[in-house]
């Protein structure tokens, strides 16, 4: 919501706290107290001039010698051979109250527009209060559609154009920046989604030239100090834009941050569309992750009554919709209460449709009779077992899909639908699955549902979004909506991924290195229901070669996902899960008040590895390690922050007989006696 939104008119200048927009003599300056970006408006196209770390006084960007930003098959006021008259029309700066959506901030907004193609662009701002981050976001409005053939195929066609156009004609830039010449790009990061079929969720690629792939690019000077592009956007496999890569980097060291997120059949004279944000982000050296991880924080404010949770889910079970009834609902209720989860979530089957096949491989057109409750199964809807729930002291959460094969144009009546539930039985958590944003309009439509539903409960709805299959969100889009639904393991099936620790404790240490594990579910399966049959097919460690213990203390720092069915489970195996589950919650306020980091070798099967968070505020944080099967009894391993001062640990919980001791300056000795084992520490620095 504005507070209040002001124009910015020549020799004025906007202040909020600590943020300054000035214009003068068509240079707009905008910054705050950790940076400032200055541009060059002669062009009306916002053309960078410089970017100031106010933190060190250093330059980190040469003039640029284009505008920032530019759309494919659209004439820009520096394109060649063509004629443009683009003016600036007004200029305004609004501060921008905090709510569950993001943090106070202000925003600037330029209002662009070129007489003779008929386009408007609205090009934003957005700034932190005493924070080194300057966030960009444009729209587009055309009466022309771009000019250029649309076809991504390649072989002659791609040589034609390569050379019939520049570079910047052929792609849609979002922000640009020509860095200083001690800059230069030193690590891009890539995602993956979909993950029902792979382990690997982060690739990272050092020292990137020229085009390359990933939501990160990391770029700094000999020093270490820098700067970072994110893009909030899906990871690279699931984009729609023309262009086949995301940063480019030329000759003269300017980084071009592609993706949109608009297709150029998309561009309309009926609709402004919005590209995704993309981010600049100052840091010095051994900063970086910490600066990204506070702005993650910043951007997506998460509520910790309303937003953490022990979720179990019964599709892990492998067989859940044989299951449903009311009388098995119950007893899975009443046994989640036990096992101390926060959550249980009805999945497919509930529903008179019955099954998602009937969208993902009939095509079916679903009304709202599809989702009422099959009566056959559950004759009194989730009346009894809403109330065993209350009882338990368990919250009802409920699976469901929206209508993908109509790009969300049915949102306000499936919108209805989960309110109704909400209203109904208090459901608050809601699992959206088979997710597929294959066009501009469908993410958009995907995007109304989910923030009319957060805004009409006032907070109180919270989306897990899937990002196991199908063209998806990811990791950086969405995360204002719920957190993330990170994949399907199972260890009773004969087919797909399959579920091991060591590639679970792999996938959640990589992913942390870049984001927060506060928005991820992790899951932890039934220990006794292994398969040994596809392990052994598979010439891989059975699982279980892990104590049960060890398998439900790797979400410790995470939201823990129970993929199982807890009346059918094991009683010994239900007291170790209940346990460690109760260990998560006695400490996961302190734990998740942290930034919480990877730390020690990349998990291998042969690694002493953990996680670390620490609070600056206080000083304190907590670590906890994991010795794998085959990894030596000790390891020397960095601090992921500064340990100055005495390290005070205290040793809480663990598997097995531990000791950590600082050695010198950030790093600690670790010691475990036993292989598949974990131990868990609070500690705290006295000066």
């Amino acid at each position: 919501m504005q507070r209040y939104s002001r124009e910015i008119t020549s020799e004025q200048c906007f202040v909020y706290k600590d943020i300054r927009v000035e214009l003068k003599n068509q240079m707009l300056l905008t910054g705050n107290s950790r940076l400032s970006r200055l541009f060059n408006l002669k062009h009306a196209v916002p053309q960078t001039i410089s970017l100031i770390d106010e933190y060190s006084g250093a330059e980190l960007a040469a003039e640029h010698g284009n505008g920032d930003f530019s759309f494919v098959g659209i004439n820009m006021p520096h394109t060649p051979k063509t004629r443009t008259e683009y003016r600036l029309e007004k200029i305004t700066a609004s501060v921008v109250e905090g709510s569950i959506f993001d943090s106070e901030h202000v925003c600037i907004e330029l209002k662009i527009h070129e007489d003779i193609q008929q386009i408007s662009f609205t090009r934003k701002y957005f700034l932190y209060p005493d924070l080194p981050y300057i966030v960009s976001q444009t729209g587009i409005v055309s009466k022309v559609t771009p000019l250029m053939y649309w076809t991504r195929r390649g072989g002659l066609y791609k040589k034609v154009l390569s050379g019939q156009y520049s570079p910047e004609k052929l792609e849609s830039c979002e922000d640009s920046l020509r860095l200083a010449d001690n800059l230069c790009p030193a690590r891009a990061v890539e995602f993956a989604g979909r993950t029902d079929y792979t382990n690997d969720h982060v690739f990272e690629h050092e020292n990137p030239v020229g085009m390359c792939n990933g939501n990160l690019l990391f770029c700094k000077n000999k020093a270490g100090d820098g700067l970072f592009f994110l893009q909030e956007a899906p990871p690279s496999e699931e984009r729609r834009d023309f262009e086949e890569y995301d940063f480019r980097i030329s000759e003269n060291n300017t980084v071009y941050s592609c993706c949109w997120g608009i297709g150029p059949h998309e561009v309309s004279p009926e609709k402004e569309l919005f590209s995704y944000r993309h981010v600049i982000a100052l840091y010095q050296a051994g900063t970086e992750i910490t600066t990204l991880k506070k702005y993650l924080k910043t951007r997506f404010p998460q509520n910790a009554e309303k937003d953490y949770s022990v979720t179990v889910n019964p599709w892990g079970v492998g067989c859940f919709p044989s299951l449903v009834s009311e009388k098995f609902l119950i007893d899975e209720v009443n046994a989640s209460g036990a096992l101390g989860a926060t959550h249980y979530q009805v999945d497919d089957g509930w529903q008179k449709g019955r099954a998602l096949g009937e969208l993902t491989n009939n095509n079916r057109h679903m009304t709202r009779d599809f989702w009422i409750f099959s009566r056959e199964h559950l004759p009194n809807g989730f009346d009894h077992i809403a109330t065993a729930a209350k009882d338990a002291g368990v919250e009802l959460a409920l699976w469901m899909a929206p209508s993908c094969n109509c790009e969300y144009r049915d949102w306000r009546e499936f919108a209805d639908i989960v309110y109704d539930y909400h209203s109904r039985y208090n459901i608050r958590m809601f699992k959206i699955d088979a997710v597929l944003t294959r066009s501009k309009e469908a993410e958009d439509n995907l995007e109304k549902m989910l923030r009319h539903l957060r805004e009409r409960s006032k907070g109180e709805i919270f989306f897990n979004l899937d990002t196991t299959n199908g063209q998806r969100p990811g990791y950086f889009l969405f995360l204002e909506y719920g957190n993330i639904f990170l994949e399907n393991r199972y260890v009773c099936h004969s087919w797909g991924v399959g579920y091991h620790p060591e590639t679970t404790l792999r996938s959640l240490w990589r992913l942390t290195k870049y984001i927060r594990s506060q928005t991820l579910q992790i899951e932890i399966p039934d220990f006794k229901a292994v398969k040994r049959e596809f392990y052994a097919e598979k010439k891989r460690l059975q699982p279980d070669s892990y104590p049960a213990d060890y398998w439900a203390a790797i979400p410790l720092f995470a939201n823990p996902l129970l993929w199982l069915a807890p009346s059918r489970l094991d009683p010994e195996v239900a007291g170790i899960y209940g346990k460690i589950i109760k260990l998560h919650l006695e400490y996961r306020a302190k734990i998740f008040t942290g930034e919480i980091y990877s730390i020690g070798h990349e998990p291998d099967g042969a690694s002493i590895c953990g996680f670390q968070s620490h609070d600056a505020a206080s000083d304190s944080g907590f670590l906890v390690f994991y010795r794998e099967n085959s990894a030596a009894p000790e390891a020397q391993i960095q601090s992921a922050v500064p340990l100055s001062g005495n390290l005070i640990l205290k040793h809480i919980a663990g598997s097995t007989i531990s000791s950590v001791v600082k050695t010198s300056g950030n790093e600690l000795a670790v010691t475990m006696d036993k292989i598949c084992s974990f131990t868990f520490y609070s500690y705290e620095l006295q000066y």
